[in-house]
Formats: structure tokens, sequence, C-alpha cells
């Protein structure tokens, strides 16, 4: 994710990460 997306994931952030939707949910906020 971090390389196609260009966002950096904190473990802790990577750690909360479950679903698909989580990951969508987790990229849209970063890109912001």
């Amino acid at each position: 994710f971090e390389e196609e997306f260009g966002i950096e994931i904190p473990d802790d952030a990577a750690e909360t990460i479950q679903t698909v939707g989580d990951a969508i949910n987790f990229i849209d906020k970063a890109a912001a």
C-alpha cells in the first residue's frame, strides 16, 4: 500500500487494519 498510494503506514495503524474497508478508510484519511 505504501508504494502504490505513496503514503506511510505507521506500525500501530497497520495493526488496526483488519479488512479491505479498514484499508480504504485509512488511505482516504491519509490522502486528505
